[in-house]
């Protein structure tokens, strides 16, 4: 049986060709891939002539620059909220849904890199926000930064089900949201908001212990229900909001189980909805390389730093199969 066609988020973005192209593993280019043959699904600008356009080499490289940080935000000992100038494209490039940097602080060797996801991109006045939950390391150290810090990116896969997210119009929607995972659920929020939908959204504090986003959401017209969602009575507003026969799409910012938990009520009251969730998985380059990020799906081997996952072969292979 044929190996499924694997969806490349970078594709026909300013970064494809990448280097896997050099290496002849290109996730969506058969010709790329070492083969005599094309054999792609990709719609767009030939993947393959872009790569000879390019003689041979990656397109584009992601570089690190030192940002300065305009403002920092202190919400408690353990959260804090950085505002960080960046270029006007790459502000634009990073206001779409999933969208992550790599950051570190300003003195720290490149292995002190951690992803991060964008929760408001302003392009016009070139700025980003992202919000840190320190719990090691490396959040320790970008905390210590004061004036400057290092920023790599844009990178987009931080969450699975895009085109769902994107297509969706004039539909009804849930929004999940727990802890630290409220952050990136701002730009989710705000592409369903603006393209006409009705939104309930569920906030759970987690371990933050903060409600964090508000000012964020304040100026929207929200369904917003904040709960405990661990608890019964969590459990019961989440089953009641996932029965809505008119959901059309329900995003689950969380951990896995959080996904499994609304699969699961999805799979009992509600198989019709789209499903989308927050990418839980190890990310360490971005870039496809380095393997942290790998996953096995029907005997496949997956990126999913870089590949566009079905969401439910996502939830088995990380809960169910671990």
């Amino acid at each position: 049986m044929a190996s499924p066609r694997l969806e490349c988020i970078d594709i026909g973005s300013d970064y494809c060709p990448c280097y896997l192209a050099e290496l002849n593993e290109c996730i969506v280019c058969s010709q790329l891939q070492g083969k005599k043959f094309c054999d792609c699904n990709w719609k767009g600008v030939c993947v393959f002539q872009e790569f000879v356009w390019a003689k041979g080499k990656a397109k584009a490289k992601r570089d690190t620059m030192v940002s300065n940080i305009i403002d920092k935000q202190k919400i408690n000992e353990n959260l804090f909220i950085l505002t960080l100038s960046v270029p006007n494209k790459m502000a634009r490039d990073l206001n779409e849904p999933g969208s992550y940097v790599f950051l570190r602080n300003e003195l720290s060797p490149s292995f002190f890199d951690t992803p991060m996801s964008i929760m408001y991109a302003d392009e016009i006045n070139g700025f980003v926000k992202v919000a840190i939950q320190i719990n090691g390391p490396k959040t320790s150290l970008i905390d210590l930064s004061e004036k400057r810090v290092c920023i790599r990116g844009p990178y987009w896969n931080g969450l699975f089900g895009h085109k769902y997210i994107k297509g969706l119009k004039n539909s009804k929607c849930l929004v999940v949201l727990r802890g630290i995972a409220q952050a990136p659920g701002v730009i989710v929020i705000n592409k369903l908001y603006r393209n006409n939908n009705k939104i309930t959204v569920i906030i759970d504090k987690g371990k933050t212990g903060q409600f964090f986003i508000s000012q964020y959401l304040d100026q929207l017209n929200l369904n917003i229900i904040t709960t405990d969602i661990l608890s019964a009575e969590g459990q019961e507003i989440l089953k009641n909001a996932i029965a809505d026969n008119d959901l059309k799409l329900i995003y689950s910012g969380g951990s896995d189980e959080q996904h499994l938990n609304i699969f699961n009520y999805m799979d009992l009251y509600n198989n019709e909805a789209y499903l989308a969730v927050s990418n839980n998985n190890t990310i360490c380059c971005g870039e496809g390389i380095c393997g942290s990020c790998e996953v096995q799906i029907d005997g496949q081997k997956v990126r999913s730093c870089k590949v566009q996952l079905d969401v439910e072969k996502a939830i088995e292979r990380r809960i169910l199969y671990g």
